[in-house]
């Protein structure tokens, strides 16, 4: 064993096992490379009788589902952002996650993560993982909605914070191959510039390159803590895969979107006429359930 690997497993213990206990587990998992990281820490576990357990191992921060819940934290988000935007002085005073924006005239809309710094600047960061499309003007429609609902009215509108819209996407979608994609509004025609305190980031998931953003990328595609380059994201990771209270707020996570994905089939196939009790036997939703969702189409819902 080479001295940098053997004082990377002396820091992995230390923060990811104050007892020491890990670096057993560390040197079992490299004389058998075949397990799973997870398969000292649950050498009964069955992929098929223990489902959500196992989706919940499995989990990676570019997973909607599992950033929503690892992304509380106030000191995973002040990293991220120290160094997407290359500000390591930052500092975040709240986090929200899955914040529902209403501007109480036409859509309403679900953020992933709102946070704000102590000199008031907004910071919405969306993760998305390849599962849906890319789309511009969903940025756009994402900071009209942060400046709507931040903005009482009546309010002064000099009183408008900097707002960072910040999609961290699984690829290249500009594919130029950057690590980063930063926009903002500039000046045409001449060069008088004007500042709109408004910010557009688009963060490459596919890069990998020897650099801060490179390994928070890494981090973000890493389901085995031990191998994560950043201990605040490691550890948080940890404790929502290994801790019993926290695992169990995640399989709760994972059950509810189960459930969510039920209820969207069940709508579809409401909205082509196919009888309620087809629909309650293709979906496994209860009857009264099925009659709700019927009940509720036509209503406007949230993004």
């Amino acid at each position: 064993m080479d001295e940098k690997q053997s004082r990377k497993d002396t820091e992995t213990a230390g923060w990811l096992d104050a007892d020491g206990n890990f670096t057993q587990r560390l040197q079992e998992q490299r004389e058998r490379p075949d397990w799973p990281w997870y398969h000292t820490l649950y050498p009964d576990l069955d992929p098929v009788r223990d489902k959500t357990k196992f989706t919940v191992l499995n989990y990676r921060l570019i997973d909607d589902l599992f950033a929503r819940v690892a992304l509380k934290d106030i000191p995973a988000v002040q990293l991220i952002l120290r160094i997407i935007l290359k500000m390591p002085g930052l500092r975040v005073i709240s986090v929200k996650v899955q914040e529902l924006l209403e501007n109480g005239v036409n859509r309403s809309l679900w953020l992933d993560v709102l946070a704000q710094d102590d000199t008031g600047r907004r910071f919405n960061v969306e993760v998305q993982n390849g599962k849906e499309e890319f789309s511009p003007r969903r940025m756009r429609h994402h900071a009209a909605m942060m400046d709507a609902t931040l903005l009482e009215k009546g309010g002064d509108w000099q009183k408008l914070p900097d707002t960072y819209v910040i999609f961290i996407i699984d690829k290249d979608y500009p594919g130029s191959g950057l690590p980063l994609y930063e926009y903002e509004v500039l000046p045409r025609g001449h060069d008088v510039k004007m500042d709109f305190g408004l910010h557009f980031l688009v963060v490459n998931g596919e890069w990998r390159g020897e650099d801060a953003l490179g390994w928070l990328m890494a981090d973000m595609h890493e389901s085995n803590p031990m191998k994560m380059h950043y201990p605040v994201l490691a550890r948080r990771c940890l404790d929502l895969k290994t801790d019993d209270k926290e695992v169990v707020q995640m399989c709760d996570a994972v059950q509810k979107l189960v459930d969510e994905s039920k209820e969207e089939i069940a709508i579809n196939l409401l909205k082509e006429k196919a009888a309620p009790e087809l629909v309650s036997k293709a979906t496994g939703l209860s009857m009264e359930r099925v009659l709700e969702l019927q009940a509720s189409l036509g209503e406007g819902s949230a993004d």
